[in-house]
C-alpha cells in the first residue's frame, strides 16, 4: 500500500485556482498518490508570507512575487521557484525548497518545461 504525499496549498479565489480546486475536488490528485489540502486566502500577502514562513507546500501567486521574495524584496524573504504557470497572466504554482528537491530527483529541470515539471510533480 502506497502512501499519499500531503501537500497543502494556498490559493486565492479567482479562476486561474480552477488547476488546484479541480485536482483535490475531482480526485485527480489523489489518482496520483498526492493528498491536496487546499488553503483559500484572502489576500496574495497572505499567501507570500505563508510560503516564506512554510505554512504551504505550494501557492498559487502572483508572476512577479516569486521573484520579488527570491530576491528579498518582501517582509519575508524567501528563495523560490516556479515550475509551471497556472494561466497566461501570469499566475504561477510556487513550490517550497523541499517540494523542488523531490520534483529534480523525478526528472524536473530549472528549464520549467511544464510536462517534466507535471510528471515530476
Amino acid at each position: 500500500m502506497s502512501m499519499a504525499h500531503e501537500i497543502t496549498a494556498g490559493f486565492m479565489p479567482l479562476f486561474d485556482s480552477a488547476v488546484l480546486v479541480a485536482a483535490a475536488e475531482m480526485g485527480f490528485a489523489a489518482r496520483e498518490g498526492i493528498e491536496l489540502s487546499l488553503q483559500r486566502e484572502t489576500s496574495w500577502a497572505n499567501i507570500r508570507d505563508r510560503i516564506a514562513i512554510g505554512h504551504f507546500d505550494v501557492a498559487h501567486m502572483l508572476g512577479p512575487m516569486p521573484l520579488a521574495c527570491s530576491l528579498g524584496l518582501t517582509p519575508l524573504a524567501s528563495e523560490t521557484i516556479v515550475p509551471f504557470s497556472l494561466g497566461l497572466g501570469g499566475n504561477c504554482i510556487t513550490v517550497s525548497n523541499a517540494v523542488w528537491d523531490g520534483m529534480a530527483a523525478q526528472g524536473a529541470a530549472p528549464d520549467l518545461d511544464p510536462g517534466r515539471a507535471g510528471a515530476a510533480l
